[in-house]
């Protein structure tokens, strides 16, 4: 894995995430030196999103005295990892803080480029590419579905007496969107992602059916 630091939190990255961001940006398909340069680009804003996303979650952490967070960016996506007990509303304000810092760093940057005139077609895709990942995956991910942001937001707020009521959200919503992604869409890649999670949901579902105090309302 390739490690840092940045603002006092250790930052690991898998290969994986690499790997994924590159497929996405559409490796397979580059043939020539521009497409090339476009892959190279896009992992760059992915990579950059996504680590000022989990900044914002370990920011807050910090802020409610976690002093050991640290960040891993993975396969599909990051984390930022603490060892300390959280209250409801503590929770809830550390898996917004994400979305919330990406999303309002991507609204940041296009008030500022909507004006300019920028005559570098590589410099356009590049803030084309962080705009999209950053405002739409940050509002993509404050869906109600498990473990996305809003799924870990619906979690804590619903408390742990109804998991199972943010399970069955969580699945519906995950079910939904991949039959979407996959049969109106056409993105295999999305379809598949939400498949699974809409599959783990349906997992801890069915395990919380068998735990009698997950019965209490």
């Amino acid at each position: 894995m390739l490690q840092f630091s940045l603002f006092g939190f250790p930052v690991r990255i898998h290969w994986l995430f690499w790997l994924n961001s590159a497929l996405l940006g559409g490796a397979f398909t580059a043939r020539t030196p521009t497409e090339m340069q476009g892959v190279v680009v896009w992992m760059a804003m992915v990579f950059v999103s996504i680590l000022i996303h989990e900044l914002g979650h370990a920011l807050v952490m910090r802020r409610f005295g976690e002093r050991h967070a640290e960040i891993v960016l993975y396969a599909f996506g990051g984390l930022a990892i603490g060892s300390g007990w959280r209250s409801r509303w503590e929770q809830i304000l550390i898996s917004a803080a994400g979305p919330a810092l990406q999303i309002g760093v991507g609204l940041l940057l296009w008030l500022v480029t909507r004006s300019l005139h920028l005559e570098s077609a590589l410099l356009r895709y590049a803030i084309g590419s962080f705009l999209f990942i950053s405002i739409f995956w940050g509002a993509l991910n404050l869906l109600p579905i498990i473990p996305l942001d809003g799924g870990r937001i619906s979690e804590a707020a619903l408390g742990p007496a109804r998991e199972r009521t943010a399970l069955g959200l969580s699945l519906v919503c995950a079910v939904s969107l991949a039959l979407y992604m996959g049969l109106l869409n056409g993105q295999l890649f999305a379809a598949v992602f939400f498949g699974m999670l809409a599959y783990n949901n349906w997992q801890r579902l069915n395990r919380a059916e068998q735990l009698p105090w997950m019965n209490v309302r």
